[in-house]
């Protein structure tokens, strides 16, 4: 099944160069899985929303973490970890299913950032996010330009990016209690913030 990424489904047909990609993510999940760790204990059951390569999947299972995929096309790139697929509307899990949400680097990808969140606070007590910051309007356009050039997706993407006042307000509004929060500047011009969450 081709994705939605005709670039992707492109290189993906080579096998050296699916390698060198999956090399290339591989480091970086492995950076984003001890980022987030620390938040996790082992015995719990951690929703992973959008994990696209599922390469960050992968990097905290070989952790000894439970986590679950969970997407709305397969872009995975590792063999052994597929997601479950979903409409982007109701995520098929019962209220509470899991201890903890993973939304990493997703929510600016919705077109609706509130709605994805409002169903992780349904299926999950706790949720974890790496979202990009914005800090003006002609920030946020080089940061969607950026994102859209490491993502190679250059089509369709809504860059809903926010501050992180605006972040906070979207949080405050679905009723979520900001536990802890981190801020990492991962380029001269990339901002992240860290968001741990409770309900």
């Amino acid at each position: 099944m081709e994705s939605s990424n005709k670039i992707l489904d492109v290189l993906y047909r080579y096998r050296f160069l699916k390698n060198i990609i999956y090399r290339i993510l591989k480091a970086r999940a492995k950076d984003l899985a001890e980022k987030v760790s620390p938040h996790l204990k082992k015995d719990e059951l951690i929703l992973d929303i959008g994990p696209a390569s599922c390469t960050v999947t992968e990097a905290l299972i070989d952790q000894g973490h439970r986590v679950y995929p969970l997407d709305v096309e397969n872009f995975s790139i590792v063999n052994e970890v597929l997601p479950t697929l979903y409409d982007g509307d109701r995520m098929p899990f019962s209220d509470n299913q899991f201890d903890t949400s993973l939304i990493l680097f997703v929510l600016h990808h919705t077109p609706d950032p509130a709605k994805v969140l409002a169903e992780a606070k349904r299926v999950s007590k706790k949720i974890i996010i790496l979202e990009d910051i914005i800090t003006s309007p002609a920030h946020k356009s080089l940061t969607a330009a950026l994102d859209s050039f490491m993502n190679l997706e250059f089509y369709d993407q809504p860059h809903t990016n926010k501050s992180d006042q605006e972040w906070r307000a979207v949080f405050e509004n679905l009723g979520l209690k900001l536990l802890a929060q981190k801020y990492v500047t991962s380029t001269i011009v990339m901002r992240h913030a860290l968001y741990f969450l409770e309900k």
